[in-house]
């Protein structure tokens, strides 16, 4: 014969779930990403390359990054960086073919060389996700190449004086300007307050008295200065000089209890 459940046993258990469901929850629950948590998502951005209006140099770009799509070159080296590819490239195998001669020459990128992964000072170079797919491009297209740091504020300034060729890496453009050309976006971004998984605090109001780092670049004050809440709530805000590497490895050590970082970053970190 079969024991019929009681209902107090019945609902003792179902409680027991719910607790154990509800456990680490709180009244702003962090988004897990391995290492490290997304505690709030300040901004959306969007990468984007641009260029001088009617600069041909535009066209043998833009069909050497549809080639590079189509092929996988593209993909592989987004896994390399990211674990995966969330690039929108278009793709099409035949984009240079229809393009004609391809001449000579020296192609002047300019970056950011405070935005790790994107593209960043390595030494006496550059690196990063958009460094390697410049420099695939070039490869493809049979070009050298250069990189000059700029701010993503300056790209017109820049692209205008022929300082650059190409402001590229890093980079947040204005896709409805008209004084210069942007490709649609390639890549989504936003500015994210990070925390570590282990280090249990699951929502802002948990940071009250804590340590917050962020970069020098004047776009991460901005957005703690639009959230005065937590801004006044903190311990003590460190700016740090070597961009979002610097603020992870003050994360990591326990000298910052939270950070500021792009979330292409937290991506690169948290793989």
């Amino acid at each position: 014969m079969k024991k019929s459940i009681r209902p107090a046993a019945l609902l003792l258990a179902v409680y027991l779930v719910f607790l154990l469901c509800a456990c680490g929850t709180d009244d702003d629950t962090a988004a897990s990403n391995g290492r490290y948590q997304t505690l709030e998502t300040f901004e959306d951005q969007t990468f984007s390359i641009g260029f001088r209006n009617d600069d041909f140099v535009r066209y043998y770009v833009e069909a050497a990054l549809e080639v590079l799509s189509a092929d996988g070159t593209i993909h592989s080296i987004a896994v390399q960086w990211f674990s995966e590819d969330a690039t929108t490239f278009e793709s099409d195998a035949e984009a240079l073919d229809r393009i004609g001669d391809i001449p000579v020459r020296t192609l002047i990128v300019g970056l950011d060389e405070d935005a790790f992964p994107m593209s960043y000072a390595d030494g006496d170079g550059y690196s990063g996700f958009d460094v390697d797919v410049a420099r695939a491009v070039c490869n493809k297209l049979g070009w050298e190449i250069k990189f000059i740091p700029i701010e993503s504020e300056n790209a017109y300034v820049e692209l205008s004086s022929g300082n650059i060729d190409c402001a590229w890496g890093g980079l947040t453009l204005d896709t409805e300007a008209t004084d210069y050309t942007v490709l649609p976006s390639y890549m989504s971004n936003s500015l994210v307050l990070i925390v570590r998984t282990d280090s249990g605090i699951r929502s802002k109001s948990k940071l009250s008295g804590k340590t917050l780092a962020i970069d020098i670049g004047s776009k991460y004050m901005d957005v703690l200065n639009s959230d005065q809440d937590l801004k006044n709530s903190l311990g003590q805000i460190t700016r740090l000089t070597g961009g979002a590497q610097a603020c992870f490895e003050a994360l990591d050590s326990g000298a910052a209890d939270a950070i500021i970082v792009y979330s292409v970053a937290a991506r690169y970190y948290g793989k």
